[in-house]
């Protein structure tokens, strides 16, 4: 029976590939910073078992015995554990609340309050697209507001290639293909391989690796967008990193989370929801929305 059909340590697994498990997540934890025994097991072992299978072994012990001794190995094993597809507006209606109704509520928040700083932050940012995405609904949300403001859209994620292809911001054109065609040509530069970033963009945005189970690098963040890795995250994981992500943001802060992702456990109390469908909460405190505020999306 195939590893992504048992649990280690339960029954179903024999103790010997549940010591090539453990063994293996200290492999892993050293090689790319991704503790295994935080994550849920079924879907990581879906991922390590298609990396099994590209080798020939025919068990954990065998793999385990080739990621030891073969770099590329282990660097092929991380990326398969990390989590870094996405595209340019990737699910139009999350955005689209984004731009309809957080947007203005920040700068409406900014307005009232005097800030003069104006911080997102896409966590997990994959190749860039949600990050350059973010920053090209900044310079639509009106004229001048991204020189009135101090500016910087933040990417983050854990691994080195994906914020490579981030910095070089090309991309192929199905990564554009929910971009509206009238933003095209402003904000992008038609290439043979497909669209090259534009420097209004670029000037924007600003990445850095960073692991989210480490501290947080940010502070006085407006809005953090951290879609499509809680899934991963076991309910303790996911307390804990929401809690630190609620660290990180301004009173009255938002946080969009994936479609099938929600709080968990204290998080509960320190956000509230904006907007259920699209998975949008903030802050709870004084700033942001107005009482209600596009709760009945």
């Amino acid at each position: 029976m195939g590893a992504e059909a048992n649990h280690p340590g339960g029954g179903m697994y024999a103790r010997l590939e549940s010591e090539a498990y453990d063994s293996l997540r200290d492999v892993v934890l050293s090689a790319g910073g991704i503790d295994l025994g935080l994550y849920k097991d079924r879907c990581l072992l879906r991922r390590i078992a298609v990396r099994q299978r590209a080798c020939g072994a025919s068990d954990l012990r065998t793999y385990l015995r080739i990621v030891s001794r073969d770099p590329i190995e282990r660097e092929r094993l991380v990326k398969a554990l990390t989590i870094h597809v996405s595209q340019f507006f990737r699910n139009p209606s999350t955005f689209q609340v984004i731009q309809r109704e957080i947007l203005p509520a920040v700068l409406d928040a900014k307005e009232r309050t005097g800030g003069r700083a104006l911080r997102l932050w896409s966590v997990g940012c994959a190749c860039g697209e949600e990050t350059y995405s973010l920053a090209l609904l900044l310079l639509e949300a009106g004229r001048g507001v991204v020189e009135r403001y101090s500016t910087v859209v933040y990417g983050s994620d854990i691994e080195p290639d994906c914020l490579r292809f981030a910095r070089e911001g090309s991309y192929p054109a199905a990564s554009l293909r929910s971009v509206p065609a009238q933003w095209k040509q402003p904000y992008f530069t038609a290439t043979e391989a497909g669209y090259q970033v534009g420097p209004a963009l670029r000037r924007l945005v600003s990445f850095k690796s960073h692991n989210v189970l480490e501290p947080m690098p940010f502070r006085r963040i407006d809005l953090v967008v951290f879609r499509n890795v809680l899934i991963y995250m076991t309910e303790a994981l996911q307390e804990r990193v929401l809690l630190a992500l609620h660290e990180t943001l301004n009173p009255g802060g938002f946080l969009v989370l994936g479609k099938v992702e929600g709080l968990a456990g204290a998080a509960r109390a320190v956000f509230e929801a904006v907007n259920i469908p699209e998975r949008i909460y903030r802050v709870r405190g004084p700033a942001g929305l107005p009482p209600g505020g596009g709760a009945g999306v």
